[in-house]
């Protein structure tokens, strides 16, 4: 990561441009404190998650806590969901003797 004052990306806003869309990160600095980061639009949506992996997430969080109540058979029959899915959480009745 390259860090530029604020004057100078100012000045060479250009040359600093050409160095993200090579992959590098540039800090903005003011008074030698960071204050804004330059980063490639590709490595911006590397970093955002898809909302479908944000749902996933909380329906895990949703199951993980209606653990307590219901079972993961329950679950999957309630949403139709293939067992096929291995589930995050165990109950020990899932398990065979």
């Amino acid at each position: 990561m390259t860090a530029v004052p604020i004057f100078e990306v100012k000045n060479r806003l250009p040359y600093f441009i050409h160095l993200v869309e090579s992959g590098e990160t540039v800090q903005i600095t003011r008074h030698g404190k960071p204050v804004a980061r330059i980063v490639s639009e590709e490595e911006v949506v590397k970093e955002q998650k898809s909302e479908g992996q944000i749902f996933m997430e909380k329906i895990m969080e949703w199951r993980k806590n209606a653990s307590d109540w219901l079972t993961n058979e329950e679950i999957d029959e309630a949403f139709n969901i293939p067992r096929t899915i291995e589930p995050a959480i165990r109950h020990p009745e899932d398990f065979e003797d």
